[in-house]
């Protein structure tokens, strides 16, 4: 099973990647980015607010 590929060869070979070359990976790299410091950002409103109001 481990060997049933009907490749012999790979001398050649390529590998091609659609999004290669655009802005397409930069775009949702800092979507991601964003997204991970939105809820940073509002815990930290939170705790602020919590500490005025009780006290601390």
């Amino acid at each position: 099973m481990l060997n049933s590929s009907p490749i012999i060869f790979w001398d050649g070979a390529a590998a091609i990647f659609t999004w290669a070359g655009s802005g397409g990976a930069v775009l949702w790299f800092w979507v991601m980015v964003i997204l991970c410091i939105l809820p940073a950002l509002s815990a930290l409103r939170a705790e602020r607010a919590a500490e005025k109001e009780y006290g601390g």
